[in-house]
């Protein structure tokens, strides 16, 4: 007879490796109390060296009582970034255009399916094979991807099988990963995936060591982006999938924390500000599939809004001069950089070299020339790189120093070259941040409060300002930003430059009182939003006074709000989504239009009815079966799954029987110990 209890002893335990800091949290979710949180930093590009670190800080006998470790992470998002995956080939089936992007990586083969799920030609294996034969030595995996895969995916299936009997090579298939309309996604999300599994394998394999390591006998889970959890075995089938991972653990940890099963998260980490909701439990998730880096997938993730603002954001002078310095245009971001006042602990010399730095009145400015802005080389092996570049390289030194200092030592550095080392990670940057801006009002105290304070002095001195006016009139332009992307998720009507011209306005008055003279003529907007807005973040605390100067709501930064994502990633449910689509074929007499047959694939093969709700009734049963027997897999009862159902018809011509029905069931249960 089977069994499943929760141990009564037993805790969890949440790691979130971000993009400046790892978190990690020990909670036990049945009494929602977090028993210890721990912070350390990111180690990059390897994150064992950040989650190693965390764990040291943890009491050894709390580790010893967990039973569930959930993680999640940005290494998917990463990977895809900055195009360090594996080699992968993508096999396109049917009338389709090989994408710019893939041009190199790609081939087109004849075969595919109709929108009835119907063989539109004849599968070509001999082109298959001989490009298999042609790239095998050049790739490590294969992907392929169908027209109308998810009607009837049997080509798709008949390719992978060729390719694993040539080769034995890793092939991802996009009716695995996708159940909507569109090739050229599925094509890519495949590519994308195929292209992850090294790099999923090889992270979930070092924290299995780690885990083992230290004796702990748990189960190991991550969270997926749009909310959901799922095993360490699957991750490394469909890697794709964890991509927006952290944004999704930020708005599962918003509400875990605060106790509002419906809320608005802001997430503000190093790199970025990201905007998320969450409604009943459930985490929106967007319409269309993710994109990241230009790659538009069918990868269903959270609903976000982000902007790339965060704790380490450089802070820098758009103007040609430093003439043109009372006219600047101050930014924040994009670019990630390393705080100093973090900085100053690396490198002790640092502190005296910025407050001896002697600006000229007549500096030129560009993002790497800036009175608080230093480079160094970052220790990575210079590899691929042209003659103008090397030479270049090779003036940067070990240590940090001013880019302006090194041209009066040597020949003109153009910029463009220092971008494309940096861009490298060949040179790292060093400069001033909000994170500095905040050591020098005294609202985070993490570091080295001198070197921020010398750093705000050489730009505020530029700009006739005193450091304390400078910051917080930065510190302000940060919370606004954070306002006009709240806005922006809740309602799109009006554009962010927009919005950015109404935050601009008299912050003195009542809430998000505004008047736009623009062409929508003069009107009254006040912003106020009843759903309680959570923050989560290391400094994100510091930002509230700001905030509530622009948005009127319940605006909250709960206890433990730093490590909400650490948190995040133990509140998302193992969950499940089987779609299918039933094709209606429709028959004309005298009498009309009359539904004939109604047609679905599965793995199965074809199943046809003539009766609709015979149809229906199949679909669903066949969906909810696949869903339990997922749910077994992770030790889950059938009585413990929640099951939503859903059934749409889609109707070309009123006049006429609707020419698909789409099923959409889910299963959600909750993430827990079970033994048998």
């Amino acid at each position: 007879m089977e069994s499943s209890f929760r141990l009564e002893s037993s805790l969890s335990l949440g790691i979130d490796a971000g993009g400046t800091y790892t978190d990690a949290a020990i909670v036990d979710l049945d009494g929602r109390l977090i028993i210890e949180s721990q912070k350390a930093l990111t180690t990059y590009p390897d994150p064992l060296g950040g989650i190693s670190s965390v764990l040291d800080q943890l009491n050894p006998e709390s580790l010893k009582k967990v039973k569930l470790l959930s993680v999640s992470t940005t290494f998917a998002t990463n990977t895809i970034l900055e195009k360090n995956g594996a080699s992968v080939a993508l096999i396109l089936v049917g009338t389709q255009k090989i994408p710019e992007i893939l041009k190199d990586n790609c081939v087109v083969v004849t075969g595919g399916h109709n929108y009835r799920g119907k063989e539109n030609e004849e599968l070509d294996l001999e082109a298959v094979e001989k490009y298999v034969l042609r790239v095998k030595d050049q790739v490590s995996a294969f992907a392929v991807s169908s027209f109308y895969s998810i009607l009837n995916p049997e080509h798709e299936i008949r390719v992978k099988e060729k390719i694993r009997q040539l080769t034995g090579y890793p092939v991802v298939c996009g009716h695995e990963l996708a159940h909507a309309l569109g090739a050229y996604e599925r094509g890519i999300t495949a590519y994308l995936n195929a292209a992850l599994l090294p790099v999923a394998k090889k992270f979930l394999d070092a924290i299995l060591v780690e885990i083992g390591r230290r004796g702990m006998d748990v189960k190991t889970t991550m969270l997926k982006c749009n909310g959901a959890v799922a095993l360490f075995s699957e991750v490394m089938e469909k890697p794709v999938e964890t991509i927006f991972s952290g944004p999704a653990a930020s708005v599962l940890g918003a509400s875990f924390l605060s106790g509002r099963e419906t809320c608005i998260a802001i997430d503000v980490g190093g790199t970025s500000t990201d905007v998320s909701m969450i409604a009943d439990k459930i985490p929106k998730i967007s319409d269309l599939g993710a994109t990241v880096g230009g790659w538009k997938t069918k990868v269903r993730a959270i609903r976000m809004e982000t902007t790339a603002m965060g704790g380490d954001s450089h802070i820098w002078m758009d103007v040609p001069s430093v003439l043109d310095a009372r006219f600047s245009h101050l930014k924040i971001g994009p670019r990630r950089v390393i705080p100093l006042c973090r900085a100053v602990l690396m490198y002790p010399s640092l502190l005296e070299t910025i407050q001896k730095h002697w600006v000229p009145h007549n500096q030129l400015l560009n993002e790497f020339t800036q009175p608080t802005t230093l480079v160094l080389k970052s220790g990575y092996p210079p590899v691929n790189l042209s003659k103008e570049e090397m030479d270049t390289y090779n003036k940067i030194g070990e240590v940090p120093r001013f880019l302006s200092d090194l041209t009066w030592e040597s020949d003109y550095i153009p910029f463009d070259q220092i971008e494309r080392l940096v861009n490298k990670r060949l040179v790292q940057v060093i400069g001033l941040t909000p994170t500095d801006l905040l050591h020098v009002t005294g609202d985070f105290m993490e570091w080295d409060a001198d070197a921020s304070a010398a750093g705000a002095k050489a730009v505020a001195d530029l700009l006739n300002m005193t450091k304390e006016d400078f910051c917080k009139n930065l510190k302000k332009k940060f919370a606004r930003t954070m306002a006009r992307e709240l806005i922006y998720f809740m309602d799109d009507t009006f554009s962010r430059e927009q919005l950015d011209l109404f935050l601009d306005k008299d912050l003195s008055k009542n809430p998000f009182e505004m008047t736009d003279v623009n062409e929508f003529g003069k009107k009254h907007l006040r912003f106020k939003i009843d759903i309680p807005v959570v923050l989560i973040g290391a400094p994100v605390r510091c930002f509230m006074e700001e905030l509530s100067e622009c948005i009127e709501a319940e605006i909250i930064a709960p206890d433990h709000y730093e490590v909400g994502n650490a948190v995040g990633c133990l509140a998302g449910k193992l969950a499940k989504r089987v779609e299918i689509q039933i094709e209606v074929q429709s028959m004309e007499d005298e009498t009309g239009y009359h539904e004939k047959n109604f047609i679905f694939h599965t793995v199965e093969g074809e199943k046809t009815f003539s009766v609709k709700s015979d149809a229906i009734r199949s679909a669903e049963y066949f969906s909810k079966n696949e869903i339990i027997q997922y749910m077994k897999e992770n030790k889950i009862r059938e009585e413990d799954i929640e099951f939503k159902v859903r059934t749409k018809e889609l109707v070309s011509d009123p006049r006429r029987p609707p020419v698909q029905i789409h099923v959409v069931a889910e299963g959600f249960a909750e993430n827990k110990i079970n033994l048998d």
